[in-house]
């Protein structure tokens, strides 16, 4: 049976729940501990591997250590001038041009020398020779160990060594590459003298560049085992061998053994470690882990994985580390023991603890509950609350606060869904109304009374009614809550019969016993009744709209033919009457043909200024640069005026209409309203990320700030028409242009001297232009 269900079923106090879940929780972590260290047998036989290649890799880089010191003595000893010296008389003595005896001698005596230091500081070093490669070989420099003395071999006791296992690899010395030999009897005159020995050997070249000679370090190679202090400790046993299976074992207790010579009497395979099935026939590095030993197998030079592979020459030698299992896995065993003896211990005491500190603790929270079992909503709780300031004293304030807040909501929402202007409804899943507010009851005619427990279906027409109930039986059984309608407008039927359009919102909760459905409903019927007053007073103003563009066309036409009619019948009086006409006469007849073209323009204007919004204008990005040239062409600047712009303008990508109508009509007042022979108009601009900003600047009379705004009404002007031919309607359509766009225009004029009329023109279009209502 589950804990929860015992828990449920024995109705365990808040104490033991604590106790219980202490003991739970420990006993979890040690069951996931235990599961770890029994079951992570990968992580440990990783960690065993990784403690074993650490100890191949110490044992080794001891044996390395001896190498690469054996090495670095004959690397360093092959580039002393005197290796040269007898390595050039030799080759040289060999062509007739050497070195004359006392010369030889005197390099040889220094070799001997330098050769003497190395075997006093190496002691298990047995030979140091320069080997010449004429006459097969032939020794040139040889000391050689004696017992405890060291003795200089005179040039009558050298021999040739062209057939030494050493000097057979004539690939390598002929490439000029120090290599190490394989460990074999040190032989003499022919014969086996002395202990297995290895060699290191460094080609030497001559003057030619080529090989002329070889230096030649013995080393006795047990010594040099030995000299490398292999102490293996804590189990381990350590056994270095090679590929000819020459093995010497160092032993934890005993120490290290004697060196075992490959067929030999000594010799005996049943000492070897028993490397079956571990590595390859190149004997690679590799760690295995048997049932009863650990094996680690390292070729030098591999040495230490920290310090890289710092001796580049092959060897035929292997370390192999050994540790029997039981002593590689004995900590980790260790490990295991105590960590169950420490979890069954903390798991007792946890619970035992958990129990008493619960019981103290849960005192109060139990004194909470039996006083809350006996409050009502919204009653005073304060002397439920405990004098203490810990967890449980501010559970309680929290409990006691929250009882205050809930009532205080519960009142709030009480009275929100008795009050509420919109109607509210609650349903249930069957479609029964439980609760109306006072609004759903005025909105429907009936008393609220009377609607709690009727269906639903009595608020609506036949075929709402129907679709509602499809939609209930589909809902029910569901659990999720959602918004079901959202701003739907519904035919609504009133206690009465009468119809009425409401619009309903309805969304569902999840509560005890099903599906509850809360309805929020407004009637829209005097909203309708106004959108259909919209709606006729759009068509009245589409039917203006109509008289408005009938008129225009009038204005454009039938008013313009009586005017033409005067202005070619006053044309032809004047022909007429030519011969009786005086000064006087003529200056009326000229006076009557301007007040008729005048009057044509005033048409002009208005037909224009009636259909500035109207009328869509197609617009295009162009260059400042361009619309300026633009505007110049269509400009009639007379003599001694100058029209220009300022870089920025020119940069200006801007959209050429109606903005060229604007700036067509500001330059052309300047031009026209200029009290000056010689004067200039700028034009200038720049832009922003939500505008154009423009300006127009003159050296005219200036406008006087009283007339700032009054210069933009229609058949406006500030100087008589007898003066200036103008029908005033220049700015007003300016402005208009500008109002629809969004825009502002704002004169800067102090009325002495100079103006500067500043346009906003923003680069998003305002949304009555874009419907193209008339204004």
């Amino acid at each position: 049976m589950a804990i929860g269900g015992i828990i449920a079923r024995r109705r365990l106090g808040l104490s033991a729940k604590l106790a219980l879940l202490a003991l739970v929780v420990v006993l979890t972590a040690t069951l996931v501990f235990s599961a770890v260290t029994l079951f992570g047998s990968q992580w440990y036989r990783q960690a065993a591997l990784s403690r074993m290649e650490f100890a191949g890799a110490f044992f080794s880089e001891r044996v390395l250590r001896e190498l690469e010191l054996m090495a670095s003595d004959a690397g360093n000893l092959s580039v002393l001038p005197e290796i040269g010296a007898v390595a050039d008389g030799t080759t040289r003595g060999a062509n007739g041009t050497g070195l004359d005896d006392e010369g030889q001698v005197y390099w040889r005596k220094r070799l001997e020398a330098v050769f003497e230091s190395v075997l006093l500081t190496r002691p298990h070093y047995t030979q140091v020779r320069y080997i010449g490669r004429g006459d097969n070989w032939r020794e040139i420099v040889r000391v050689h160990r004696v017992g405890d003395r060291i003795e200089v071999v005179a040039p009558g006791g050298m021999q040739s060594k062209g057939n030494e296992p050493y000097l057979a690899d004539r690939k390598a010395l002929n490439a000029g590459l120090p290599f190490f030999s394989r460990i074999t009897p040190n032989h003499e005159h022919g014969s086996e003298v002395g202990p297995p020995t290895i060699r290191f050997v460094v080609p030497v070249l001559g003057t030619a560049g080529t090989v002329g000679g070889a230096l030649v370090i013995n080393a006795d190679f047990e010594w040099l085992l030995r000299a490398a202090n292999l102490h293996p400790s804590d189990g381990f046993s350590v056994t270095v061998m090679t590929s000819s299976n020459d093995y010497m074992i160092f032993d934890p207790v005993t120490g290290p053994g004697r060196l075992r010579f490959h067929d030999t009497p000594e010799w005996n395979p049943a000492e070897l470690p028993d490397l079956a099935g571990i590595g390859g026939d190149d004997m690679a590095d590799t760690t295995e882990i048997g049932w009863r030993r650990a094996v680690n197998v390292t070729s030098l030079p591999s040495g230490s994985p920290n310090r890289g592979d710092r001796l580049s020459l092959r060897t035929d030698i292997f370390v192999v580390t050994e540790l029997p299992t039981r002593l590689l896995f004995a900590p980790l065993r260790q490990q295991l023991f105590c960590g169950l003896v420490a979890a069954i211990v903390l798991s007792v005491g946890a619970a035992s603890v958990a129990w008493i500190i619960g019981k103290q603790l849960t005192a109060p929270l139990h004194r909470l509950a039996q006083g809350l079992r006996k409050c009502d909503l919204g009653e005073d709780m304060s002397d439920l609350i405990p004098t203490t300031n810990d967890e449980v004293g501010e559970l309680a304030r929290a409990l006691v606060s929250l009882n205050d807040r809930l009532y205080q909501k519960s009142t709030k929402l009480n009275a929100i869904f008795s009050e509420a202007a919109d109607g509210l409804i609650t349903i249930s899943e069957a479609g029964v109304i439980e609760e109306v507010n006072a609004a759903t009851a005025r909105i429907f005619g009936y008393d609220a009374a009377d609607m709690v427990g009727r269906n639903v279906s009595i608020l609506m027409s036949e075929e709402d009614a129907e679709r509602h109930n499809d939609m209930l039986r589909r809902r029910i059984g569901r659990r999720e809550q959602k918004r079901l309608i959202a701003g739907r407008e519904v035919t609504g039927v009133r206690k009465d019969g009468t119809q009425i359009i409401v619009e309903i919102s309805v969304a569902s909760a999840r509560q005890t016993g099903g599906s509850r459905y809360i309805g929020v409903i407004r009637d829209v019927t005097s909203r309708h009744e106004q959108q259909a007053r919209s709606e006729a007073l759009v068509k009245a103003l589409e039917r203006s709209n109509a008289d408005l563009d009938a008129f225009a066309y009038f204005a454009s036409h039938d008013l313009k033919a009586p005017l033409r009619v005067i202005d070619n019948a006053s044309a032809w009086l004047e022909e007429d009457l030519a011969p009786y006409l005086n000064e006087d006469t003529r200056d009326s007849m000229d006076l009557l043909r301007s007040r008729v073209a005048r009057m044509e323009r005033l048409l002009d204007d208005l037909l224009n200024h009636s259909r500035i919004g109207r009328i869509e204008e197609k617009a295009q990005i162009v260059e400042g640069r361009d619309l300026f040239d633009e505007l110049r062409g269509l400009l009639q600047i007379p003599d001694g005026f100058s029209f220009e712009a300022t870089p920025e303008f020119m940069d200006l990508r801007i959209p050429n209409m109606p903005i060229k109508t604007v700036l067509l009509n500001l330059l052309g007042n300047s031009l026209k309203h200029h009290d000056r022979e010689t004067g200039f108009v700028r034009l200038s601009g720049y832009e922003t990320d939500t505008a154009y900003h423009l300006s127009v600047t003159d050296d005219g009379p200036g406008i006087p700030p009283k007339y700032h705004a009054k210069v933009f009404e229609m058949f406006q002007t500030l100087r008589p028409r007898d003066e200036v031919e103008a029908s005033g309607m220049g700015l007003a359509m300016v402005l208009k242009h500008i109002q629809l766009a969004g825009g502002e225009v704002r004169i800067d004029s102090d009325g002495s001297r100079g103006t500067t009329i500043n346009l906003v023109w923003p680069k998003a279009a305002r949304a009555d232009k874009a419907t193209g209502r008339a204004a």
